[in-house]
């Protein structure tokens, strides 16, 4: 029987799966977890920084990619920021995510324009 093999990315996870965290080894030695990578379905490397559900300074980045994370380390739901900042609109996405179990919000501020931001959040949002 012939055996099928998997092509695997540099990761050991087959290309186009979910996105997954992939914590800094050169943060690992920090007593808190300030930033960590995510590994988005195309196998771009995402940096970002590591905020409690319940901090506002999550929510004060303007032009950034926000993940809302759930303790099992699964990204529940993704948005941009908006160039503004903090408005309504992120209070009310805060407190559904809350609802939907998020416990961290980690800020992706490294795309730099409009359509950086918008490929970064299809590559790491979670499939339906």
């Amino acid at each position: 029987m012939p055996v099928l093999a998997l092509k695997l990315d540099e990761w050991g996870a087959e290309p186009g799966t979910d996105a997954r965290e992939m914590p800094l080894r050169s943060a690992a030695g920090l007593g808190e977890r300030r930033f960590t990578a995510w590994r988005g379905r195309s196998g771009q490397r995402y940096v970002a920084s590591v905020f409690s559900v319940t901090d506002d300074h999550a929510l004060g980045f303007s032009d950034a990619v926000l993940l809302a994370v759930s303790e099992d380390r699964q990204i529940i739901a993704a948005r941009e920021s908006g160039p503004f900042g903090i408005e309504a609109a992120l209070t009310r996405w805060r407190r559904s995510v809350v609802l939907a179990g998020a416990s961290e919000i980690h800020i992706h501020l490294l795309a730099e324009d409009g359509l950086s931001r918008r490929a970064a959040l299809l590559d790491l949002m979670p499939q339906v």
